[in-house]
């Protein structure tokens, strides 16, 4: 296990680039995941782990049998001072244990049979790996993202994901004039001013692509113009949205609980 204890470190600055640039994961072809749950899901995926980066101190069993475990794969090793660290984790308190993972090159989406969501212009990390992870446990494979969308693999999207980027196909940047070429079916916005009540709304039996948008601002011009229509989600008159991330779950499992009705 390499020591560092300087921020002249050429590794050190590759990594302090990736935690405060989050388009530095196109460039690097690679990110940061912090903490156990990650660290896990990293291995069960067999994710391309190049590095373990440990904070200096004391580390409970779980951290080191992880850290063999990604030993074991040829990641390399290195103990960092606290300070530096801190300076680069996603997480205040994280657990200590941060793997450097190579991204996978995205493979072009194709026209997919199966239900797709395309995330319009979500700038928040948090929002957008919160909506990743309710697409893979809805069951969905392909998410595509617009060009202003938060880096799919960023560290904090990451964070916030929780391993859902192990388990899903993931495109960026996509434009929404791509869109009707990559599904054979119909799209549809979210719309939380207008559309159809989700509640009410038929959806068809053939896949669906579901476009969400950023909160605030809502779908753009070109997104609304792809979709077939919009639903809304029904929500007391008080509130005035409700978070993307909860609309997309909504809407995704809404149509998961029709499939399993219709069974």
């Amino acid at each position: 296990m390499k020591a560092i204890s300087s921020t002249a470190n050429p590794s050190y600055r590759s990594w302090l680039r990736l935690a405060s640039h989050p388009r530095e994961t196109r460039a690097q072809r690679r990110t940061l995941a912090e903490g156990v749950h990650l660290a896990q899901a990293a291995l069960a995926a067999e994710a391309a782990v190049e590095a373990v980066l440990l904070r200096r101190g004391p580390r409970g069993r779980d951290v080191e049998g992880l850290v063999e475990a990604a030993r074991a794969t040829g990641a390399a090793g290195f103990e960092l001072d606290a300070a530096l660290y801190d300076r680069i984790s996603p997480a205040e308190h994280g657990a200590g244990l941060m793997f450097v993972i190579a991204v996978p090159l995205p493979q072009p989406p194709s026209c997919a049979g199966h239900d797709m969501v395309f995330l319009d212009g979500l700038q928040d990390p948090g929002n957008a790996g919160s909506v990743l992870r309710s697409a893979a446990a809805a069951g969905i494979v392909d998410v595509l993202a617009g060009p202003t969308t938060a880096a799919l693999w960023a560290p904090k999207t990451m964070r916030a994901g929780q391993g859902a980027q192990f388990r899903l196909r993931l495109h960026q940047p996509v434009n929404p004039e791509q869109l009707p070429q990559l599904l054979d079916g119909e799209w549809i916005g979210a719309d939380a001013r207008g559309g159809e009540p989700l509640w009410r709304a038929s959806l068809p039996p053939g896949p669906i692509g579901w476009v969400f948008g950023a909160e605030g601002a809502g779908l753009s011009a070109p997104a609304r113009g792809v979709c077939a229509r919009q639903v809304s989600i029904p929500i007391d008159s008080s509130v005035e949205s409700l978070n993307v991330a909860a609309a997309a779950a909504v809407c995704l499992f809404e149509r998961r609980r029709r499939a399993f009705s219709s069974r």
